[in-house]
């Protein structure tokens, strides 16, 4: 993947020409000189990037203080009384942000497509509807029922009060979007995106491959509440074609810029490098997982607040243990940003090749998919080897060898009677830094088994939560629809809640 473009991100405005009541006014007040319309390609980068966020503080509200310790790969220390297991603490941010850039810009740039006289409209418009399931497929997964149907139609239909659809009619039609969209690109025409493609270049097998991957990853969600459809989709996306290597991984190649506020870098290193040498630690619960078997991953997800990456010099610090200090590991500086190492152009990671080779083995193993049972272990295999290989996309130097891995996986040998636990763990491990794929495969598997902070006994009745509450924005915008969202969840809306696919 080539390194991003230096793109001017256009915000998009008021680009309606104004009607004034006398003749011959609509002509004097256009510009011939601009264009009535931004182009597609544009737009098309633009929600790309917005897909990934607009502002490190939403990524760091939603993701590091929220959901990448709720399954406890990291320790946000001081933050704890503020937003451990507690409702409603600022997990708005991502909702409203993902509506007001994202989505209303995908709805958007699909109207224009469909009204496009383009030889290529057919393809362009199948790429963006997989680029809105990703984007739709990380809201409902952590609020549950959302705007769908009728999200983003407030320009184009008037549409101010959406209504919420149910996660069912969501997946359901998340599904078939994708299969539609995967058939159009296997016409093989071209897309116009080209380089305004920041994610594959306009490379039409690689989008093929996401889409496939992508069903796969929304039919597995099915296992603990349709098993028998999540099979079939399953072996749809399979045989459709899923990603095959670490050269098909969907990510972004963020801008070495020191734009703080903007899309161009990346969100989770901002969020890092941003918080104080004592703050934000790698979880013990995840470095006692690494440790244990002596993981060669240690020195690359890990180091010491000045930096030293050494396994030997590590540690992870105790989910129940708050206190700022200095003590224990931070997620690596050197890759990741922090302690005044700020690592603008780390890759953003949306799914990974290795998240396949594991989801295919739980395919195999459950459902003898995928080449059937007897591959469960060399999926498994091909899952460990590219979550070690594709690390050294970060740059500065990682790299895992060959033999490294192939020790790992001599010393921890594959266990069919554990399959799923051995799965799912090293799903977890390999989705560090990707809150809502780890808290979401959490939920689904019920791996790694978490015990959950000491605070739950107050806070959660016991429980880790399960996903966000609804924005306050929404109450007072959107009361009549939310309300039938919130009569829909059992439990009412709280953070202990499940979303539909969220079985007990």
């Amino acid at each position: 993947m080539q390194a991003m473009k230096k793109t001017i991100i256009l915000l998009i405005s008021a680009l309606f020409i104004l009607s004034a009541c006398d003749s011959g006014f609509d002509e004097m007040n256009v510009d011939p000189t601009k264009p009535a319309q931004l182009s597609p390609s544009t737009k098309f980068t633009y929600t790309q990037l917005y897909t990934e966020g607009e502002w490190y503080g939403t990524y760091l509200f939603y993701n590091v203080i929220q959901l990448m310790p709720n399954i406890q790969h990291i320790n946000i220390t001081s933050y704890h009384p503020i937003f451990t297991y507690k409702e409603g603490k600022n997990t708005h941010f991502f909702f409203e942000a993902q509506y007001a850039y994202t989505i209303k810009n995908l709805v958007d740039l699909q109207h224009q497509l469909r009204n496009s006289e383009s030889s290529t409209k057919d393809v362009d418009l199948a790429i963006t509807d997989i680029q809105k399931v990703l984007a739709f497929s990380r809201l409902t997964d952590v609020y549950g029922d959302i705007p769908y149907s009728e999200a983003g139609l407030g320009a184009i239909e008037g549409i101010r009060q959406p209504k919420y659809d149910t996660q069912e009619f969501i997946y359901n039609d998340m599904l078939e979007t994708l299969e539609k969209a995967v058939n159009v690109l296997n016409s093989g025409n071209p897309t116009s995106f080209g380089s305004a493609d920041i994610m594959y270049d306009g490379n039409i097998e690689k989008w093929r491959k996401f889409g496939n991957s992508l069903m796969l990853r929304l039919a597995m969600r099915l296992v603990k509440v349709d098993e028998n459809k999540a099979k079939t989709w399953a072996e749809k996306a399979i045989n459709g074609g899923v990603m095959t290597s670490n050269d098909d991984i969907a990510y972004l190649q963020m801008e070495n810029n020191s734009n703080d506020q903007g899309p161009n870098v990346n969100q989770l290193t901002k969020c890092f490098s941003s918080r104080h040498r004592d703050q934000i630690k790698i979880s013990k619960t995840l470095f006692d997982f690494l440790n244990d078997h002596n993981d060669p991953r240690i020195p690359v997800l890990c180091s010491t607040v000045d930096g030293n990456t050494d396994p030997a010099l590590q540690s992870g610090q105790d989910i129940n243990d708050f206190t700022r200090g200095e003590a224990n590991s931070k997620p690596n500086i050197n890759i990741f940003g922090g302690s005044g190492i700020i690592i603008y152009d780390a890759p953003f990671f949306f799914q990974t090749y290795a998240e396949v080779e594991f989801m295919l083995a739980e395919a195999s193993y459950r459902w003898g998919l995928a080449g059937g049972t007897g591959e469960t272990e060399n999926h498994y295999k091909a899952g460990v080897t590219a979550a070690m290989q594709y690390l050294s996309m970060y740059g500065h130097g990682v790299e895992i060898t060959q033999d490294q891995i192939d020790q790992y996986l001599t010393n921890n040998p594959f266990d069919m009677n554990n399959a799923l636990k051995m799965i799912n763990e090293q799903y977890w491990v390999a989705t560090f830094g990707n809150g809502i794929e780890s808290f979401s495969n959490w939920r689904r598997s019920g791996y790694p088994e978490l015990t959950p902070l000491d605070v739950a006994t107050t806070l959660t009745g016991g429980m880790i939560p399960r996903r966000f509450i609804y924005p306050g924005s929404e109450k007072l915008n959107n009361m009549e629809e939310l309300q039938k969202a919130i009569d829909r969840l059992e439990g009412g809306d709280h953070n202990t809640s499940r979303v539909w696919w969220d079985a007990p």
